[in-house]
């Protein structure tokens, strides 16, 4: 057989095998979930004898100059349909892949150098595009193609299609660099503190402002490493206290234990160096109390954590002053978890109104900001089961007007609330409005583009939202960990569905209130609907977990068109993942 033959050959199973996994996926959807549960109930017995086999974990044996983590893992997801009512974007199916390489060279107790880079972050497995054009397959021909490519997908304009129509707009291709660098920082440990200087995490675990872009979520995945290329320096005050009281005590310089102190000063935007006022900075003061085990009132507490920050970030170019407070207080009381947040934002900017006013075609002005948001999480255990209550609320804007205040808060990207309704749904459409916005904006030369952060990325913004929760944790031993998750997500607007670009491009006089459109192209409704999210997942040895993830999302009339018109979606993910 000469070599084109087995191309071909190659080929003929390759599309064999991609028909038979839609026959799988697309009409057996249920049969296949209880397909792969039998199956991992039949691995874990089969597996138990080599899983209870005694060995010793590699990174046990890594000197300790050097600091190794990594992950990879591979997603198969999909979304039916995007579109609660086009017929544009249906039955959407990919499978995309991410490996992070987390690498630190230190000088134990003095300091070190540290990296952390994703690799093929978001390209999809297979040789994909078209010849000629970006991106580029290996070859011209799908059925010869032996290697994949790195390609991606995001929303872009249909072949032939209207830039200002948000309908017009579907998932297209892209070319995605093979290697992005996260965090870049050098650390030193001071006499008097530790001092980290180059691009750091925005945050340390999950808050509402920010998320250190791990895997921290109750559900889906973190895909958005939030940074800040800024110096941070930070002591223990209790520890300094007990020092200058006796000089012979000896440090503790655990950083899960004790009352800190941060400062830390962001470079936000330098733009022209020529230039200062364009120049937009960031200061950020904060405490923590931190406690590993306490036992106070007669109650064993764990993982106590009490922290309260305070930023301004500033530029003369658009008159920001611009605050933000979030608190935090968190740990466990017996059975009982708890995670109570909240986030204030305040201050003035002309940023925002800049790019709305252009659209609107009046006078930019100063806009105030106040926004806020609220998160609160308790969850009790008894026995193998956690029974939980999630509330979550995050302040909207149903005057999007560049003359009104500026009112909106979206929570960190990776801070999941649910699987389908605002990771999925809400992101698209959003997106699409985005992208006409930005199109607006790019033929009259505007000076800032706020449009892009229309395009909600997934984020939890301008919802009121109540999510019970139960678990069962099936199987858990120091090898093996069988997990089940089920909640029902209910959601409303917190001050209407508004659509702001095509509610400012509609807006024909004083009142808004008769322009207004939600982002489906429907009026403002009060309710976005009901979402049932489910999560199964099987941890073997904390180095490989699969997990499968599905959702079903009911639609109120928030996500309506002008015709009243939205269809229930579904949603169903696969995921390997791989920790070292």
């Amino acid at each position: 057989m000469d070599r084109r033959s087995i191309g071909l050959a190659t080929g003929w199973l390759r599309v064999t095998t991609t028909e038979m996994n839609m026959l799988l996926l697309k009409p057996s959807l249920p049969l296949f979930c209880l397909l792969c549960v039998w199956m991992t109930f039949c691995c874990l017995s089969g597996l138990d004898k080599i899983a209870h086999a005694q060995s010793v974990s590699p990174k046990e044996s890594l000197p300790d100059w050097l600091k190794l983590d990594a992950e990879y893992r591979v997603r198969s997801l999909i979304v039916d349909p995007y579109e609660l009512s086009g017929t544009d974007v249906e039955h959407t199916v990919w499978t995309e892949q991410r490996m992070r390489l987390d690498l630190g060279l230190r000088y134990p107790s003095y300091g070190g150098v540290y990296i952390q880079m994703d690799i093929l972050d978001g390209v999809l497995f297979g040789d994909n595009g078209y010849f000629g054009a970006v991106p580029e397959p290996t070859s011209g021909v799908a059925v010869a193609s032996q290697q994949p490519n790195n390609a991606g997908w995001r929303l872009g304009l249909r072949s032939g299609g209207d830039p200002l129509n948000p309908d017009h707009y579907i998932p297209v291709l892209k070319e995605i660099d093979p290697i992005h660098i996260n965090l870049l920082y050098g650390e030193v440990v001071l006499p008097f503190g530790l001092l980290r200087v180059g691009r750091l995490p925005f945050v340390y675990g999950a808050t509402l402002s920010g998320h250190e872009g791990n895997r921290i979520n109750r559900w889906g995945v973190s895909h958005y490493s939030h940074t800040a290329d800024r110096i941070l320096f930070g002591t223990k005050l209790d520890e300094a206290i007990r020092l200058a009281v006796d000089s012979a005590h000896t440090l503790d310089t655990s950083l899960d234990q004790g009352v800190f102190l941060a400062l830390a000063y962001d470079w936000r935007t330098l733009d022209d160096i020529a230039r200062t006022v364009d120049d937009q900075h960031q200061i950020s003061a904060g405490l923590q109390w931190r406690e590993r085990t306490a036992d106070w009132f007669g109650w064993e507490w764990q993982d106590w954590i009490a922290s309260a920050f305070l930023t301004y970030r500033f530029s003369k170019e658009f008159d920001t002053q611009v605050y933000g407070l979030p608190l935090k207080l968190a740990g466990k009381v017996g059975p009982v978890t708890f995670d109570i947040q909240s986030a204030l934002q305040f201050g003035d900017t002309k940023e925002i109104a800049e790019g709305f006013a252009i659209l609107s075609n009046r006078k930019p002005s100063l806009q105030e900001l106040f926004a806020y948001a609220v998160h609160a999480f308790v969850e009790v255990s008894v026995g193998p089961v956690d029974i939980a209550m999630q509330f979550d609320m995050a302040s909207g804007d149903e005057d999007p007007r560049a003359t009104t205040p500026l009112t909106v808060f979206s929570y960190a990207r990776d801070f999941n609330v649910g699987l389908l309704l605002f990771e999925h749904i809400l992101a698209f459409e959003s997106a699409r409005s985005a992208a006409v916005g930005i199109e607006n904006l790019a033929q009259l030369d505007a000076p800032s583009f706020p449009l892009t952060e229309v395009a909600t990325d997934g984020r939890f913004t301008n919802a009121i939202a109540i999510f019970p929760q139960i678990t069962a944790h099936i199987l858990k031993n120091p090898y093996h960990h069988v997990m089940a998750r089920v909640g029902t997500l209910l959601a409303w607007p917190e001050a209407g569905s508004v659509d702001p670009v095509m509610t400012t491009l509609n807006e024909d006089g004083q009142e808004v209130s008769d322009d207004a459109v939600n982002f489906f192209g429907g009026k403002p409704g009060s309710f976005y609907g009901t979402e049932v999210d489910v999560h199964l997942s099987w941890e073997l040895r904390s180095f490989f977990t699969w997990t499968m993830e599905g959702a079903i999302l009911f639609p109120g009339d928030a996500l309506e068109d002008e015709h009243g018109d939205a269809v229930p979606a579904f949603f169903f993910e696969n995921r390997f993942e791989f920790i070292f």
